[in-house]
């Protein structure tokens, strides 16, 4: 997935609101994004950099010989079967046009996950750092997705906007 503003996001399509208007700020969109997460509708989490990643999902947590450099747990809701991997850039495009959303880029990454409706607990691993040389072949982030609750966010993880 490419990120181009340090931001990586994990959304329901079907019942995040995208639109927040054509004159948006970044203040504004991250305020919106925090009014949505009580609704479990997005979990939005800060990369520590701008970089192509690769993200690993599974039933499983994450493989304990890699090095786990943050982890953080928040709920998310399935509405409509899937759920899709954002950067903040389609998150933006979709924040700025009523008539886009935040699914519009999903077949050019593939970032879809068909899953059943009902409450998940995803666990992301942050597994290297942006500024540090990479010590493992495996993926950056690991998202261990399975059914369940937790308390929603109150904020966007690891984000120091």
């Amino acid at each position: 997935m490419t990120d181009d503003s340090g931001f990586l996001g994990l959304v329901d399509p079907h019942a995040y609101t995208s639109f927040v208007g054509e004159d948006w700020t970044l203040e504004s969109l991250f305020e919106h994004i925090e009014s949505e997460l009580p609704q479990q509708t997005i979990l939005l989490w800060g990369t520590g950099g701008e970089e192509q990643w690769r993200i690993d999902l599974s039933d499983s947590p994450v493989d304990p010989r890699l090095p786990i450099i943050r982890q953080t747990t928040g709920p998310i809701t399935v509405t409509g079967g899937e759920l899709i991997v954002v950067n903040l850039d389609t998150v933006t495009m979709a924040a700025q046009y009523a008539d886009s959303s935040v699914a519009d880029d999903k077949e050019i990454y593939g970032s879809s996950i068909d899953l059943p409706n009902g409450d998940y607990i995803c666990t992301i691993t942050q597994l290297t750092d942006s500024e540090e040389d990479r010590t493992h072949d495996g993926p950056d982030f690991h998202l261990h997705l399975h059914a369940g609750r937790t308390s929603p966010w109150s904020e966007i993880a690891w984000s120091e906007l």
